[in-house]
C-alpha cells in the first residue's frame, strides 16, 4: 500500500500542502485549531514523515554516524546497543559502519557521514591518522572516540593499564611462575599495549618475567589458534596465559582442546573484554571484563550534549572506566 503523502492530507482537508507541512513541523504561525485538524487526519491516514527529506531541507539533522573497527567482533555489540537505545529515546537515527581496521575505508565512511549531514559521529578509530576527524570537528560536527584514548578528541575508554595489572595480580595470587601473553601486535592497538604494560609491571614487581609473548597478527579466532600452535610447540610452556582479548583466548583454547590439552590444568587462560558468550564457551572463560555497555552510554551522552551545546569550546573530555575480574573455569 503506497505511503500517505502531505498532498493527500491536504486534499482531504481542502487546504494547501504547505499548510499541512508547516502544521506537521510545528511552525509557530499555524493556528492551533488547524494544527489539530492536520494531526488528526495524518493519524487517520497513517501518515509517516519522510525523515530523509526533512534532513535534506533542515539546518539540523537527526542522524548519528557510528563507526567501529569490525562488526564481526562481538565486543562492539553491547556498545552499539547502548548507543542505539539512547538514540531511539531522543529520536535520532543511527548509521553504523565498519573500517575493517583500514584507514582509507575509515576516511570513506566519515566522508559519507559528512555527506548525509550527520549531527555527530561516534568512532573507534584506526588511529594511524586523525586529520579527517579533526577536520570534521572543525566543520562543526562533534566526534566522540570510544574504546580508544584519543587526547585530541572527546573520548570514552577503559583503564587498560589497570586491566593488565588486574590480570597480573591474579596470576601472582595463583602462584604462577611461567607466564605468557597473547597479542595481535597491531601497531596502533594501544589498548593491548597498555594491558601488557600493566601486566608486566605487576609480575615484575613480584619477581616474575614473561617467558613468552605470542604475537599473532590479528584479533580473530585464527590468531588465537596460531598462538595455541606456538604454545604447543614450546619445550618450556607457560603455565598461565593472559590474552589481550577474549576472541584470541577462545581461539587459543579451541586449538589446544582439540589436541587433548586440559584447561586450566595444563595451562590457565585469562581473556579480556567479557564478550556475551564468554560464559558459554567450551571452557567457560575467565576474563577481565570491560564495561562495554557503559562505554556506549557515556559516548552517546557526550555526543548528544555536544550536539545541543553549540557554544562548545572547552578542552576535550576524557572518560576512563574501570575493568573488573570475572572468574570462570579457564583460570579459577
Amino acid at each position: 500500500m503506497p505511503a500517505t503523502t502531505i498532498k493527500q492530507i491536504a486534499k482531504e482537508l481542502g487546504i494547501h500542502p504547505s499548510t499541512v507541512s508547516r502544521a506537521l513541523s510545528g511552525h509557530p504561525h499555524i493556528a492551533e485549531k488547524t494544527r489539530e485538524k492536520v494531526l488528526r487526519m495524518a493519524d487517520q491516514l497513517n501518515y509517516m514523515p519522510n525523515l530523509w527529506a526533512q534532513n535534506l531541507v533542515g539546518s539540523k539533522t537527526n542522524l548519528i554516524g557510528c563507526l567501529v573497527l569490525e562488526l564481526t567482533n562481538p565486543f562492539y555489540i553491547p556498545m552499539l546497543r547502548a548507543i542505539q537505545d539512547k538514540a531511539d529515546q531522543q529520536s535520532y537515527i543511527t548509521f553504523i559502519g565498519e573500517s575493517r581496521r583500514n584507514l582509507e575505508i575509515e576516511k570513506q565512511v566519515i566522508e559519507r557521514f559528512r555527506r548525509i549531514r550527520a549531527s555527530g559521529v561516534i568512532i573507534t578509530p584506526v588511529l594511524s591518522n586523525l586529520d579527517h576527524l579533526k577536520n570534521l570537528e572543525e566543520d562543526g560536527v562533534p566526534v566522540i572516540a570510544v574504546g580508544r584514548t584519543v587526547k585530541e578528541l572527546d573520548f570514552v575508554d577503559e583503564d587498560n593499564i589497570k586491566s593488565g595489572m588486574i590480570a597480573g595480580q591474579h596470576f601472582i595470587d595463583r602462584g604462577f611462575e611461567e607466564i605468557g601473553y597473547i597479542q595481535s601486535g597491531n601497531e596502533y592497538n594501544f589498548p593491548e599495549k597498555d594491558r601488557l604494560t600493566g601486566f608486566e609491571k605487576v609480575i615484575s614487581e613480584h619477581g616474575r618475567n614473561l617467558c613468552a609473548v605470542y604475537t599473532v597478527g590479528n584479533n580473530r579466532i585464527e590468531g588465537g589458534e596460531k598462538a595455541g600452535k606456538m604454545w604447543f610447540s614450546e619445550k618450556e610452556r607457560p603455565e598461565a596465559v593472559f590474552c589481550s582479548n577474549d576472541i584470541l583466548a577462545m581461539g587459543f583454547i579451541q586449538y589446544l582442546v582439540r589436541l587433548g590439552v586440559q584447561i586450566p590444568d595444563d595451562v590457565a587462560v585469562l581473556g579480556h573484554d567479557d564478550v556475551s558468550f564468554a560464559d558459554r564457551f567450551i571452557v567457560p572463560l575467565s576474563t577481565v571484563a570491560s564495561p562495554i555497555y557503559e562505554m556506549g552510554q557515556h559516548a552517546i551522552n557526550l555526543l548528544l550534549d555536544r550536539i545541543s551545546n553549540h557554544e562548545y569550546s572547552h578542552e576535550p573530555q576524557m572518560i576512563s572506566l574501570k575493568p573488573e575480574l570475572v572468574l570462570r573455569k579457564s583460570c579459577i
